[in-house]
Parts: structure tokens; C-alpha cells; sequence
């Protein structure tokens, strides 16, 4: 699949799957996450509900562009920079307006291109993700202090180990977790691209913001559906009923036993939610062709 280069001269990996025809919907993820963390059986059940699903890696992870070396932690971007990375895959692409979806910091990206970029946003998918970085709608601790300390090298073991344990602390509370799969998945992350700093870079990137949206939010206008657990472990559920409160089309959905992950016994319902969700954009703006004409 393509790596391409953005206006800014950065190296953005993506991929696809599903029928060039269909509804473009492009998937976003967290912090430290690669693009195959959007799990291939997720997405084809996306491309199976009628979407051309793109995935893509964010700078400075998996097999785009790390912006420095093994010892740099220093972010010399911020999420609208990444923003700009998602508009250069749309371009490649020849897409002009696209639905994302974005998971916690893959959320905050896709705010930023429907604030900064709204031609390119047909709908949102905002998942386990905020508006805003005010104390109340954080779990946890949450430093507001740019990272200095350069993370130590791993082996592939002991990232394994590393990787369960993190992915078991965010695991949905009313669902099984699934070691084995969790080990399998770190070990593909691992093989494919292991860059320690990238992590850090993207979180000082996300520290330089913004870090509020919510009246720049309150101006997008798109069909908007919210996914959020009552037993999220980063992000606190009330961050969804905020972002209901404050867009003014937005569809919400709050899951008790789900928590700042993916649970795959949700699938269903969140494909149904975005397919939903996509389906009112094009009615919104069939509505509009109208009333031009």
C-alpha cells in the first residue's frame, strides 16, 4: 500500500480494503497505536457494511515517518500538523469528502480536520475520545507536562509483556480479556514497526493542542455519532454526554461494560452506528443538492 508524502514533506503510510465505490470512511487510532490495531475483521465488516475503509498510520508510528531519532522525544508538530497527514491521504486518494472515525487521540485528529478542513469531513465517528482536556473529563493520571525521558529499548519479550498489561488496565470491564490475542497483536506491532519515542512525541504533540475544541466544535455541523464506556479508563463517559451537548448532531451511545478499547463483542453495534451515521450525512446533503437546485 502507498506511502506518500504530505505537503509538509512527511511520509504517511495507509491502507485499504473494501470497494473503491463505497462510502470512504477513514479510521484514525490512539496514541501509540498502528493502523493494523484496527482490527482487519472489524474493517471488513465495515467494508461489508458498504464502506472503502482506510487505515492509517500516524506519524510517527508504524510504517509513516518518525519525525526523530531514538533519543528525541521533542514534538516539533502538533494534532493539526496530523490533521494535514490525513487530508494528503484523502488527496492520493482522489477522495473529496470522507467519514472518520477516530479513537481517543485518533478522535482528537479528527476534530481538528472537521474544524480545520471541513470540505473533507462528510460525517464523525468519535470513539472513547473528549472535546475538551478539562480535569473533569479525565480518569486517572494525566500529566500535563511535556515527556523529557527518553523510554528505554525493549526486546521483543518484554514489549510483549508491556503491551498485555497495558491493553489489560484499558480492557472493556464487562468483557473477557483476551491474552492471547493481546500477545499476538503486540507481536505483529513489534515485527512491523517498534519505535519507543514515537509514543512520546505523539503525546507532547497532543500537549501542545489545542487541547479545548469545544467552541470550534460547536460550529461543525456533520452527522456526528459518539461511542463511549461507562467504565473507560483515560476519558471519563461524561466527555460524551459534553460532546452531545455541545454539537448539534450528534448521536451518542454509552456502554456500561465497555472501556478505552475496541471490545469486539460491540463490533456489530458500532458498524450499525456508523453506517447509520453515514447514511444521515448523505440524506443531509441529497437535502442540500436540493435546495440549491
Amino acid at each position: 500500500m502507498p506511502l506518500i508524502t504530505s505537503a509538509a514533506g512527511i511520509a504517511v503510510y495507509y491502507e485499504t480494503l473494501g470497494d473503491p465505490a463505497g462510502r470512504p470512511l477513514v479510521l484514525l487510532h490512539g496514541g501509540g497505536a498502528q493502523l493494523i490495531g484496527w482490527d482487519e475483521r472489524f474493517c471488513t465488516m465495515l467494508a461489508e457494511a458498504g464502506f472503502f475503509v482506510i487505515r492509517v498510520d500516524n506519524r510517527d508510528i508504524g510504517l509513516s515517518q518518525a519525525t526523530g531519532g531514538p533519543n528525541d522525544v521533542e514534538a516539533t508538530y502538533d494534532l493539526a500538523d496530523m490533521a494535514l497527514d490525513v487530508v494528503a491521504v484523502l488527496d492520493d486518494l482522489d477522495i473529496e469528502r470522507a467519514h472518520v472515525t477516530g479513537m481517543s487521540m485518533g478522535g482528537y485528529i479528527a476534530q481538528l480536520l472537521a474544524i480545520g478542513h471541513p470540505s473533507r469531513v462528510a460525517s464523525l465517528g468519535l470513539m472513547s475520545t473528549s472535546l475538551s482536556s478539562a480535569p473533569e473529563f479525565l480518569v486517572g493520571e494525566h500529566s500535563a507536562e511535556p515527556v523529557t525521558e527518553v523510554p528505554p529499548v525493549l526486546d521483543r519479550d518484554a514489549y510483549i509483556e508491556m503491551f498485555i498489561g497495558g491493553q489489560r488496565h484499558y480492557q472493556s470491564p464487562g468483557f473477557p480479556f483476551d491474552e492471547a490475542a493481546s500477545a499476538e497483536l503486540a507481536g505483529r506491532y513489534y515485527d512491523r514497526a517498534y519505535t519507543p519515542t514515537g509514543l512520546f512525541r505523539q503525546w507532547n504533540a497532543l500537549l501542545r493542542g489545542p487541547l479545548e475544541r469545544r467552541d470550534d466544535m460547536s460550529r461543525v455541523t456533520v452527522p456526528t455519532v459518539v461511542i463511549h464506556g461507562r467504565g473507560d479508563q483515560s476519558l471519563h463517559w461524561s466527555a460524551a454526554l459534553e460532546t452531545a451537548r455541545v454539537m448539534p448532531h450528534a448521536e451518542v451511545h454509552i456502554y456500561e461494560e465497555m472501556g478505552h478499547d475496541i471490545p469486539i463483542e460491540l463490533w456489530p453495534e458500532f458498524v450499525a452506528a456508523l453506517a447509520r451515521t453515514a447514511a444521515r450525512a448523505e440524506r443531509a446533503e441529497a437535502g442540500e443538492r436540493a435546495l440549491d437546485a
